[in-house]
């Protein structure tokens, strides 16, 4: 005869096993706890990296344009006096 399960049957578990069980549990929460905090401050240092980067882009990006403005007028300045020495020499009216 094969008995199946219903409200009388019974399960043995030895306590070790049991404590053994429950410390394996508290592992494998523990693990994906940790695991979990690691990736929030992951998160929160890419994050502040980004953070940095869009920052520095930005000051680049002023430093590129004062830099060519500083460019252009040295540019200008130049022609100006070249236009002025060649008038000198008879060379451009």
């Amino acid at each position: 005869m094969n008995k199946g399960l219903n409200a009388d049957s019974q399960i043995h578990i030895s306590v070790a096993l049991l404590i053994k069980a429950g410390f394996l549990i508290c592992v494998v929460v523990g693990s994906w706890y940790q695991a979990q905090m690691r990736f929030a401050n992951h998160k929160i240092r890419i994050d502040d990296l980004e953070n940095k980067i869009v920052v520095l882009t930005a000051s680049v990006e002023g430093m590129e344009q004062e830099h060519i403005k500083s460019l252009q007028s040295a540019k200008v300045q130049l022609e100006e006096e070249n236009k002025s020495l060649m008038q000198k020499l008879g060379l451009k009216k």
